[in-house]
């Protein structure tokens, strides 16, 4: 931590030096916030700037891209499109790096720190940010990044939230970890994590609670009703095969600065945003500017009840290979999604794969668990390489990638996905090097 500091204060020091800045960073909630910080930070700096949310790094991306630019949550995988920037550029990223980079690059790999767990792309921007000014305030937008990318309040994570509790930015409470505040019944009726059996159906729901004595507010709830509560939920997602318990009760955190207090609720209105092909209305909520709140707020329900559906076609649906499970999907809107909340909650056995084959693409969104990475699986080599073979581009963490593949070549691409992931799941334990990425 204290070689990434010193390095990010050197890059603060040259992005405060610069007239103005092009602002590049991905638009899912990591990205988003990503975006939120650098943009604040250079606003509260005097510093002009124009900021693209973006789904890839491509070429289409360079097309008329001039400097000083700042690539976030994107640019350590792809050195040949980042070398070919003549101007000044800086990329603050966490996927794990492949090549060299001539720039100032900022990736917690290269410190020994687990970009996949401990520090997502916004607590890498946020340990730039904290050196361009009074900046400290926005350190609960680095904590919805982590939160955004599944990562825990570990290791870096938690260095940033002991920072963000000592002055003030957030606020932690034991409890239910809900995306939603409000009348218990209601949140459980219509929440998608946790993924329990009665999700979406009033009447199970009603009993479900009435059968615990539970009534109020989600967020006040305390003492024997919170015990019983999450003792149920522990149970119930246990009865489902799920281990995610621990992903739901525990540390919540409550944001003092932003545009909502609960965190979790950020981060789904950002994925809403960034789904809606809209990540700029999630960043101006990253700017703190509540006319864009209600907005935002019904896309996510409309953005949640797509998730419900297409978690019943992954219920009804999906195919096993010999080392994964995937679904097909078309036109669809929410593979990512699903498949994070499938492994999580329905099947944790094997990598699971959606596909979806969109606007004459087939997106590709893979997921794994920790105890799949402790044996060796590496998700962001395995979708590169069946991505590359058909045609397609793949990488991202060991544990969450993605790739796009050409339509029709769906089924060879699965093949060779299967042959390699078998590959490293069922290597001699000695083999199995020592994982990075695992916790």
């Amino acid at each position: 931590m204290k070689r990434l500091d010193k390095a990010a204060e050197a890059i603060a020091r040259s992005i405060l030096q610069c007239d103005s800045m092009r602002v590049i960073s991905h638009n899912d909630a990591d990205g988003i916030t990503s975006a939120g910080l650098i943009c604040s930070a250079l606003l509260r700096a005097g510093i002009p700037f124009q900021a693209s949310l973006v789904n890839r790094l491509d070429e289409s991306v360079l097309v008329e891209l001039k400097g000083p630019v700042v690539f976030c949550d994107m640019g350590s995988g792809k050195p040949e499109l980042v070398s070919r920037i003549k101007d000044e550029c800086f990329v603050l990223d966490h996927h794990r790096p492949i090549g060299k980079l001539d720039c100032m690059h900022l990736n917690p790999h290269l410190f020994g720190i687990d970009g996949a767990f401990e520090l997502s792309a916004a607590g890498t921007v946020y340990s730039v940010v904290r050196h361009m000014g009074e900046n400290a305030d926005l350190s609960g937008l680095a904590l919805v990044g982590a939160m955004g990318d599944r990562q825990g309040m570990v290791g870096a994570n938690r260095t940033i939230l002991q920072e963000a509790i000592a002055c003030g930015a957030v606020e932690l409470r034991d409890g239910l970890k809900m995306s939603q505040d409000g009348p218990v019944e209601e949140v459980f009726n219509s929440c998608i994590e946790p993924l329990l059996d009665f999700t979406g159906d009033a009447e199970k729901t009603r009993r479900f609670l009435d059968e615990l004595d539970i009534k109020g507010n989600v967020e006040s709830l305390a003492g024997g009703d919170l015990a019983r509560l999450c003792t149920a939920v522990t149970l119930k997602l246990l009865m489902q095969g799920s281990f995610a318990a621990d992903s739901i009760i525990g540390e919540a955190i409550r944001l003092k600065h932003e545009v909502v207090e609960n965190s979790l609720e950020m981060v789904e209105l950002l994925n809403a945003c960034g789904n809606r092909d809209v990540p700029g209305l999630g960043l101006t909520l990253c700017l703190r500017d509540q006319g864009a709140l209600e907005q935002a707020r019904s896309l996510a329900r409309e953005y949640k009840a797509h998730i419900r559906r297409e978690i019943g076609l992954l219920r009804e649906q999906n195919k096993v290979l010999k080392n994964i499970r995937y679904l097909k999907m078309e036109n669809q809107e929410a593979g990512a999604i699903v498949s994070g909340l499938g492994i999580r909650y329905l099947y944790a056995d094997l990598p699971l794969v959606t596909l979806n084959h969109k606007d004459d693409m087939v997106k590709i969104s893979a997921r794994g668990t920790k105890p799949l990475i402790s044996r060796g699986l590496d998700l962001s080599f395995a979708l590169r390489e069946a991505a590359g073979a058909v045609g397609g581009v793949g990488g991202g963490h060991t544990i969450a990638s993605g790739a796009s593949i050409p339509p029709g070549t769906e089924d060879r691409f699965l093949a060779i996905l299967d042959g390699i992931v078998g590959g490293q799941l069922h290597k001699p334990e000695e083999e199995i090097p020592a994982a990075e990425d695992a916790p």
